[in-house]
């Protein structure tokens, strides 16, 4: 398996936790003659004479806030919105934070259906925590890459939650076997080139896809409104433009006159600042009980009860920790059974008898001595996400849709939710979405009018 970069670095202070988890180093998987008889595929992607074939390159930049683009200079991405279509309003889903995030766009469903709830989780079936696992065998959902091998588009995928060490059926052609956190963005640029040069096989790879992760660590280590998280987006914008050029000329040099080219750009969520720290087993009321499991994520925590010998004891512990957490304004919870439908969260196993939110402003951490402290007191995070995108806006992002070598013409989206990626992505590569995926495709040639652009806006 080829090597695959860094699944998710997506704090700073957590780059080190990350490192212990997974593997820091990747190995190598080469391509292999593309053969439906022998490896089970059908042959729905498969080229048709005489019809132009389309390459899908999908590109996660992590922690993209909405309006990161029209602060600084960016004139590579401002070309890929002039030529192309945008939104300034992807919406992640809740929660906003990476793993799930990213697992949405992927597999086209919300949490109750995919089952990756949050960065870390806890399963109670099983009573197994799950710290930042990168691997598919946890998926409950059908991702693109399965999708696309399954109809016969070969695929290479790196640095997707989820994506790692894949051994299922209808494997990508190309994946990373675990995180590696010294690899930079522009090596993970360049393991894509790599991979794209150098497949032998008699079809062509035509979904690739990759990440960057820079603006999310700036976000959080200095906020997102801090001049370090401005040069992050300048440098992803130098970073991008470079690998525009070069996605170019390996199309060229491999494809006809007669194939297409889409580029997509995306986030997972974007970024708010954080004032306050609190600690879920303080605030919850729960600190010292060894039958309380507590998971926490950003600003997301799940309380659960499973271990509570009786449903009598069960009953009565639930009353008090929503009583308790009821007392600071800075706090909402509630059941997982009376959650907010459009959260799609009610994963029966995997999402906490009771579910935490915290305000814009607070995330939770251990680290606090007491139930809340102020964030300067510890040194950050100064940046979060997880909020809810409809109570929160600073978690849009933006998505870019490009073309080559016919633009797409400076098409303004509006608001589109990352469910309608997977079933984009199908549609461009003239495949089936999974089943279970309930939205439409986004419409790429339909433009709201009087939109400003990121050029606009500054």
């Amino acid at each position: 398996m080829i090597t695959g970069s860094p699944y998710h670095p997506y704090r700073f202070f957590l780059v080190v936790l990350l490192g212990v988890f997974l593997s820091a180093t990747s190995a190598c998987r080469p391509a292999s003659v593309y053969d439906v008889d022998h490896d089970g595929r059908s042959n729905e992607g498969m080229h048709d004479p005489g019809k132009g074939r389309t390459v899908v390159v999908w590109m996660s930049i992590d922690g993209m806030r909405h309006d990161y683009l029209g602060r600084v200079d960016t004139p590579n991405f401002d070309r890929l919105i002039r030529e192309g279509a945008h939104t300034l309003e992807l919406d992640p889903g809740f929660p906003s934070l990476t793993f799930p995030a990213h697992t949405t766009q992927a597999t086209g469903v919300k949490v109750e259906k995919h089952g990756v709830p949050s960065n870390s989780f806890y399963d109670s079936e099983r009573n197994r925590h799950y710290r930042f696992a990168g691997f598919p065998d946890l998926l409950q959902a059908e991702p693109i890459w399965t999708t696309a091998v399954r109809q016969g588009v070969r695929t290479a995928v790196y640095d997707w939650i989820k994506s790692y060490n894949q051994q299922q059926p209808h494997a990508a052609d190309y994946f990373g076997e675990g995180y590696s956190g010294g690899t930079t963005d522009r090596e993970r640029m360049e393991l894509i080139l790599d991979t794209w040069r150098n497949d032998d096989a008699k079809e062509p790879l035509r979904l690739i896809m990759g990440y960057s992760v820079t603006p999310d660590k700036a976000g959080h280590e200095y906020g997102p409104d801090a001049p370090e998280t401005d040069g992050a987006v300048a440098e992803m914008d130098k970073l991008y433009g470079w690998f525009v050029e070069q996605i170019i000329e390996s199309f060229e040099s491999r494809m006809s006159s007669e194939d297409e080219l889409y580029l997509i750009i995306s986030t997972d969520h974007g970024m708010s600042p954080v004032h306050h720290l609190a600690h879920i087993d303080r605030i919850s009321g729960v600190e010292g009980r060894d039958d309380v499991i507590t998971v926490t994520s950003g600003n997301i925590g799940h309380i659960f009860l499973n271990l509570v010998e009786s449903d009598e004891e069960r009953t009565r512990l639930e009353s008090e920790i929503l009583a308790s957490l009821g007392s600071y304004d800075f706090a909402r919870a509630g059941r997982r059974n009376e959650l907010p439908e459009r959260w799609g969260y009610n994963h029966p196993t995997r999402v906490g008898d009771i579910v935490v939110t915290l305000d814009t402003g607070f995330t939770f951490s251990r680290r606090v001595d007491a139930d809340v402290e102020p964030v300067e007191l510890h040194g950050g995070p100064l940046g979060m996400h997880g909020y809810d995108p409809e109570t929160n806006p600073d978690m849009l992002g933006p998505a870019i849709f490009w073309r080559y070598p016919e633009p797409l013409g400076g098409v303004y989206l509006g608001r589109i939710h990352s469910l309608q990626l997977h079933p984009t992505v199908a549609r461009i590569l003239g495949i089936e979405p999974a089943e279970g995926v309930t939205h439409e495709p986004v419409e790429l040639e339909n433009s709201p009018p009087d939109e400003p652009s990121p050029q606009q806006l500054r």
